[in-house]
């Protein structure tokens, strides 16, 4: 399934107390005179053409393949979740379209179609558990797409089997009884129950200890390999960095940035002008080039840095990382 964005704009228009007194024109008119006069005061032009409008994403156009990876990075409020919420008709362009298989989501039921084959995952999605039993849970979904009897029974094992969880040890038991892992794991199981072609992630692993936390990412991880397209977005430029394709940068709801992780790492400046960085490792790097250091590979992380740097410094990197406890340096 591939997915398609062509040049998209999204705005959060801001309510306007005159209009709703009436004189609608009358004081629109007035109002866009007087941003317009603002703005040829201050020597510039806000984009779009309403200044009562918040534009949230500008003129965004990519397209995310069958069994692709592709990252979302991005500050706080630089339009990523506008842009997920956009992938399977949730939110409609204010200008340009999103098509799923060359067709355009502004089609209802297209878009009513299609909510099963691309399914997003919301931050923190073990919030939106409700049923009595995780079996219950996990049905919903293809419950709603009319699915039941042994069919239903079927999508809802072999769901929870795709996040190594056992209907019959799980299954009749209530989700706020589980371990926090466990229940995000659930609620990624009632996407999955849907059986989707692409899954869309908003900050998947946020707020998850660091064993749970590597649990999942590998989870994602094993469920991309298996032929699922994959979009995620997140904050950590180590995970984007080793998991994905190709990473789409968006700074101030226009994309910023967009190749493999090799060529949008090798940007460090410019994502440090928008208040991003590059992964760690690949941070060294450069400062170790900047020392003289023969660093040749684009993109570095720990294990390739270590790799790269032991034969100039005379040694091995192994010992650096795989030392045992008690041996002597």
């Amino acid at each position: 399934m591939r997915v398609a964005f062509e040049q998209v704009s999204y705005s959060y228009r801001k309510a306007d107390p005159a209009e709703a007194k009436g004189g609608r024109g009358l004081r629109r008119g007035k109002a866009k005179e007087r941003a317009t006069a603002s703005e040829q005061a201050l020597g510039r032009a806000e984009w779009g053409a309403d200044p009562n409008e918040r534009w949230a994403l500008r003129d965004v156009s990519f397209v995310v393949e069958p069994g692709e990876f592709l990252g979302l990075a991005g500050h706080t409020g630089s339009g990523k979740s506008t842009l997920i919420q956009h992938m399977n008709g949730l939110l409609h362009p204010t200008q340009g379209r999103v098509l799923v298989d060359g067709r355009d989501l502004a089609d209802k039921s297209w878009a009513q179609q299609c909510r099963g084959s691309v399914g997003l995952v919301f931050q923190y999605p073990e919030h939106q558990l409700f049923a009595p039993t995780v079996a219950q849970d996990v049905a919903f979904g293809p419950r709603n797409l009319g699915l039941s009897g042994d069919e239903l029974d079927a999508r809802v094992r072999q769901a929870l089997e795709r996040v190594h969880l056992d209907v019959g040890e799980v299954g009749g038991r209530s989700p706020f009884e589980l371990s926090g892992g466990q229940q995000r794991r659930v609620a990624f199981a009632g996407v999955l129950a849907m059986d989707p072609q692409v899954l869309v992630l908003d900050e998947p692993v946020a707020g998850l200890d660091p064993v749970a936390r590597e649990d999942f990412l590998a989870l994602i991880a094993e469920l991309h390999a298996g032929g699922m397209s994959v979009v995620m977005a997140s904050h950590n430029m180590d995970d984007l960095a080793r998991l994905c394709d190709r990473i789409l940068v968006l700074n101030g709801g226009s994309a910023f940035a967009l190749g493999s992780p090799e060529d949008v790492f090798s940007q460090g400046e410019a994502l440090r002008s928008i208040g991003l960085d590059v992964p760690p490792a690949q941070r060294m790097a450069e400062q170790l080039r900047a020392e003289g250091f023969a660093l040749p590979r684009a993109l570095y992380d720990t294990e390739s840095l270590a790799e790269d740097l032991a034969p100039q410094l005379g040694g091995s990197a192994a010992p650096a990382f795989g030392r045992k406890e008690g041996a002597c340096a």
